[in-house]
């Protein structure tokens, strides 16, 4: 490179940092220019910095200009998959956009560049964090811009993203990574009503603590088990590495609860190590239910703990293939609570420690469909399949209670056979033999199939079922059936077993409008059906199978951390099964989906 190209490069990159998620002063050209109008200005500097005889081949790409302007959602998801593969990545542009637009005039007033101005907007690190494989220099594979999306996506503190080429020097292609804040810090309001009982929670989060992507909240709850004080934190990059940290930790009526989980995770489906150690301490009274009533209670503590390494061998052929080790440990030991739900027996003390090894494939297939889990925006769905497995032994001599064979595994798979259908299916088996006598030991067998049947773009018809069996159920684990575990016309956990079928079918409608600017709107007719019940007891005849019908509407806050969404629920039951019941259940929970 000529020095005085590589000087040129230099003043470049200068004007770039001074450029980056700043607006230009006042005196520039007249007039107060923003952020988008940035990116435009440094795209002739980019050109004419380019390689020797590049900046007679650059061309810009389409949707360029949308991204210069920040208009997110003017680009369709996805779009940088559509380009042939090959060169190598240039420039990664950042364009941050605050949680208001205030170029649209119907959000540009006094109460949102309020709002814009509160927050701190997420830091360009903070997002080149989470993109550790997008990187200048590399080379340019379409699909690790879709992969892009996906997981800017998945972060709570950002409302959408897009990630689109903007413009080809020879085999150098220019990036735009767009992206939209959300509102995150905010007192947390919860009030969750569900089968005739009720929760709720009172605290303070900020899920994107000084524009590093870090949460840190403080929390009061109360449920239908318990009442305490938490708090919780969760780091995506410690000290700005690839480590994750995950801290919870709550004070409790009934006990406490502590959890720690540090790991380096995959973060991307091409990455080729992983390593993590979890600890948990939980101390509760745990009970156990009837017809929707307490009827037995006891002391429980459990103490578990898990490390693990993983390799993979990155994508080969659109598959990723995982392999995995590490060693696990548990303990759960039982008293007796204070109180008169006294049971007759307590459940026995268990515990074992062992090593194991695992595997997981996944076929990269991902497709953004909008007004699924989440309405208005799009929604990853991965078309294609998903098999892991792992087995341990815990023998005696590590300190075990008895020696078990440990095992868990897991099929999904989903298929678009056409545009307007979506079936998937999945299979997960997980629990212990013990050695001593080959009896099982909480085995759990679930097999189940979505059907999304997109009708048009505001109606979906939706339909799940899904059935669990079990055997070996230690005397602290219950299935259980009602409120928000399924059948939403019946009191929460008003059937149990150690066997349970639900099903589910919902005419979903998804508006179109934003009211405010602050949330979009949906609404379902729904059907439930279902049963938990254990075979050898002749008292589960009289329940027999359970049905409700009811009506929802569906709210979910658009300037909000994406974790939530406030469903209100009206649910007639349609067959009481001998028992009191009330002519309609009214639910408000908060939901992650539709």
């Amino acid at each position: 490179m000529a020095p005085g190209q590589q000087a040129l490069r230099e003043t470049c990159r200068a004007f770039m940092a001074r450029l980056r998620g700043r607006a230009l002063t006042p005196g520039f050209l007249g007039g107060p220019v923003g952020p988008a109008a940035s990116f435009l200005f440094a795209l002739p500097c980019l050109v004419a910095a380019s390689p020797a005889g590049a900046a007679d081949t650059c061309e810009a790409l389409p949707w360029a200009e949308q991204a210069a302007a920040g208009q997110l959602e003017a680009i369709p998801a996805g779009i940088g998959g559509e380009l042939a593969e090959g060169g190598v990545v240039g420039r990664l542009i950042l364009q941050r956009e605050q949680v208001f637009d205030l170029s649209d005039p119907a959000q540009d007033n006094a109460l949102f560049r309020l709002a814009n101005g509160l927050p701190v907007l997420t830091r360009e690190q903070t997002i080149r964090e989470q993109l550790p494989f997008l990187l200048e220099g590399e080379d340019f594979v379409p699909l690790e811009l879709v992969e892009a999306e996906r997981v800017l996506r998945s972060v709570d503190w950002l409302y959408d993203a897009r990630v689109v080429p903007v413009r080809r020097c020879g085999d150098v292609v220019d990036l735009a990574v767009v992206t939209r804040d959300v509102w995150t810090i905010l007192p947390t309001v919860s009030f969750d009503r569900s089968g005739g009982e009720s929760s709720w929670s009172l605290g303070i989060e900020d899920e994107n603590l000084l524009g590093r992507g870090e949460t840190l909240g403080f929390l009061f709850t109360e449920d239908v088990d318990r009442s305490g004080y938490g708090a919780y934190f969760f780091d995506p990059a410690v000290a700005g590495s690839a480590w994750r940290l995950n801290l919870d930790a709550a004070d409790n009526d009934d006990g406490h609860r502590l959890n720690v989980h540090l790991r380096h995770p995959f973060r991307s489906l091409d990455e080729r190590s992983s390593m993590g150690l979890r600890l948990t301490v939980d101390e509760r009274i745990q009970p156990l239910f009837d017809a929707g009533d307490r009827v037995v209670e006891f002391r429980q503590e459990t103490h578990s703990g898990e490390f693990q390494l993983a390799g993979s061998t990155g994508r080969e052929n659109g598959n990723i293939r995982r392999w995995n080790a590490g060693f696990a440990w548990w303990d759960y030991s039982f008293a007796r609570a204070p109180g008169p739900l006294q049971p007759a027996e307590l459940p026995d003390d268990r515990s074992a420690a062992y090593p194991f090894v695992g595997f997981e494939t996944i076929e990269d297939d991902f497709v953004p469909i909008a007004n699924l889990a989440l309405i208005g925006r799009p929604q990853d769905v991965h078309l294609g399949q998903r098999l892991a497995g792992r087995i341990g032994f815990s023998p005696d001599a590590l300190g075990a209670d008895d020696g078990r064979l440990i095992f868990e595994g897991s099929w999904r798979d989903a298929i678009r056979p056409r545009e307007s259908i979506i079936l998937s299916g999945a299979v997960s088996v997980n629990g212990a033999v013990t050695t001593s006598d080959g009896e099982a030991e909480n085995v759990f067998a679930t097999i189940g199939t979505e059907l999304h049947y997109l009708q048009t773009d505001s109606w979906r018809f939706y339909a799940a079922l899904d059935g669990t069996w079990t055997e070996g159920l230690t005397d602290d684990i219950q299935l259980q059936l009602g409120g928000d575990l399924g059948l939403r016309g019946y009191p929460q956990r008003y059937q149990q077993g150690d066997r349970r079928v639900r099903a589910r079918v919902e005419e979903r409608w998804y508006a179109s409008g934003e009211p405010l600017r602050l949330f979009r709107w949906g609404a379902a007719l729904f059907l439930d059906a279902g049963r938990a019940w254990f075979p050898d007891d002749p008292d589960d005849e009289e329940d027999g199978w359970l049905a409700n019908a009811g009506i929802g509407l569906r709210l979910m806050p658009t300037r909000l951390p994406t974790s939530g969404m406030i469903h209100i629920d009206l649910a007639a039951p349609l067959r009481t099964g001998g028992r009191d019941v009330d002519d309609l259940q009214i639910s408000v929970t908060l939901r992650s989906s539709f």
